[in-house]
C-alpha cells in the first residue's frame, strides 16, 4: 500500500470521507422471508361446513324492527309531511311579506275596484239586469270595461 504521500493531493483531499461510516439506504434491504407456521392449511374444497348459523336469535332480531316495506312507507309520509310543512311556511312568509307591502291583499283572488259614489252602484246602473239561463263565470275585467264606458257616456 502506497502512503498518503505517495498517493498525491487528491487522494488525501478525500481520506478524511474514508473515516465516514457508510450509510445504507433503507429501499436496499430486503424484508424478512414469511415463516408459516406448521399447522397451516388450506380451506377444503366444500367450505359450507363453515357456514352455521344460529337461527335461535332470529326471531328476536326480526321482531325489533318493522318491516322493511312499512319503515320505507313511513319515511315517505314523514318526508311528504316535512316537505308539506316547508312550502306551507313558504307560502305564509310571502303572504307576511305582501301584507308588509300591501295590508289585505291576498294573491289568491283578484282586485276588483268598487266605485264609493252610489251613480256607480250595480243598483242604480242604466243596464237592464236579466237572469240568466245557466250560470255564467263573472268576468271582472268585463265589469270593468262596462263601467269605464258609463262613465264616459255619463260626461
Amino acid at each position: 500500500m502506497a502512503s498518503s504521500s505517495q498517493l498525491g493531493p487528491i487522494s488525501q483531499q478525500y481520506s478524511a470521507a474514508a473515516t465516514v461510516p457508510l450509510i445504507k439506504s433503507p429501499s436496499l434491504w430486503l424484508p424478512r422471508p414469511v415463516e408459516l407456521p406448521n399447522d397451516i392449511h388450506p380451506l377444503p374444497e366444500d367450505i359450507t361446513a363453515y357456514f352455521v348459523y344460529p337461527f335461535t336469535l332470529e326471531t328476536h332480531v326480526l321482531s325489533l324492527h318493522p318491516a322493511p316495506h312499512d319503515a320505507i312507507a313511513q319515511r315517505r309520509a314523514h318526508n311528504a309531511e316535512i316537505l308539506h310543512h316547508r312550502e306551507v311556511e313558504e307560502e305564509q312568509r310571502e303572504r307576511e311579506a305582501l301584507h308588509k307591502v300591501a295590508p289585505g291583499y291576498n294573491p289568491a283572488s283578484l282586485l276588483v275596484p268598487m266605485s264609493a259614489s252610489p251613480a256607480l252602484s250595480p243598483a242604480h246602473s242604466t243596464v237592464p239586469e236579466t237572469k240568466p239561463t245557466k250560470q255564467i263565470e263573472h268576468d271582472p275585467m268585463d265589469d270593468l270595461v262596462s263601467r269605464l264606458e258609463e262613465m264616459e257616456s255619463r260626461r
